[in-house]
């Protein structure tokens, strides 16, 4: 009966230290949040005549788009937009930018509409490795950036890092605009971050489990 009272004991400490983040430990402060950045493998690049350069695209503002989001994080921090605490949150965009070296722009640059499914948008998070494994990470799998319509649309998806357990996945939009091919796209990445605290916050916080 002691032995199995110890195996007990044990599982439970196993399970405990295993136990999942939530949404709402996002919500009432327990959780750090790890902005992983933007996730460009299943993007698609509508209008081509936005998109004439796809190996700079690839090598050059994927890397700089990524960065803005730790190197300004007065521009493109998510703790106003999710009302969490300076201590709470933290940028580490590093996987995302080794990630999308797998990307292909040149073959995924097109003149048609393009819609990437939350199924699809999921099974891509389902194959991440990342280096981060505490709280709960936050990336944005890109859907496309259309030069037609001057918007970058997405799939914000939080993840618990410790089980790779996606908590939350929704598909926003923001309007680009900024002088230069970076900052145009870089203004869609803060037009998203500020639909999250204007369109979303309160949905998401009301609804969390």
């Amino acid at each position: 009966m002691k032995k199995l009272s110890l195996l007990s004991f044990l599982f439970f400490i196993a399970v405990q230290s295993f136990a999942q983040n939530t949404m709402s430990d996002i919500f009432s402060g327990k959780a750090k949040v790890v902005f992983l950045g933007l996730d460009f493998t299943q993007a698609k690049y509508i209008g081509p005549a936005g998109f004439m350069d796809p190996n700079a695209i690839l090598n050059q503002h994927m890397v700089s788009w990524n960065n803005l989001i730790e190197f300004e994080p007065k521009k493109f921090s998510l703790v106003k937009p999710l009302k969490l605490r300076e201590e709470q949150y933290v940028a580490k965009v590093g996987d995302m930018i080794t990630y999308n070296k797998k990307a292909n722009v040149a073959d995924n640059i097109t003149s048609e509409n393009y819609t990437l499914t939350e199924d699809q948008a999921r099974k891509a998070v389902g194959k991440y490795s990342l280096s981060v494994n505490e709280g709960i990470g936050v990336v944005y799998v890109v859907e496309s950036l259309s030069k037609n319509a001057e918007k970058m649309t997405a799939w914000i998806t939080f993840i618990d890092l410790p089980t790779k357990k996606i908590l939350l996945t929704e598909k926003i939009e923001g309007k680009a605009g900024g002088f230069g091919f970076r900052n145009y796209w870089a203004g869609a990445v803060y037009k998203m971050n500020e639909n999250v605290g204007s369109k979303y916050y309160k949905k998401w916080s009301t609804g969390a489990k």
